[in-house]
């Protein structure tokens, strides 16, 4: 069984790109405040956050996908 490479997932990209952005706000938000170590920290754990979430969501439309593969292979072998 042949499986897409990557699914389509903009909602996923959109949500990875506004972490991207909250993150580069915060480092520069806290580098003008005079803690950038603070803004770097808060920033690597969004970005975190953001790609972990990204990644999960990836996985999530791979299972879907394999499960209505295998669903669909079991009723054409229950239509023969």
């Amino acid at each position: 069984m042949d499986l897409p490479r990557a699914p389509k997932q903009r909602w996923a990209k959109a949500t990875l790109g506004l972490s991207l952005l909250f993150a580069v706000g915060a480092v520069a938000y806290f580098a003008i405040a005079g803690a950038p170590l603070r803004g770097v920290a808060l920033g690597v754990l969004v970005l975190g956050a953001g790609y972990w979430e990204y990644k999960k969501k990836l996985q999530e439309k791979r299972v879907a996908r394999r499960y209505e593969a295998e669903a669909e292979e079991q009723r054409q072998n229950d239509r023969s």
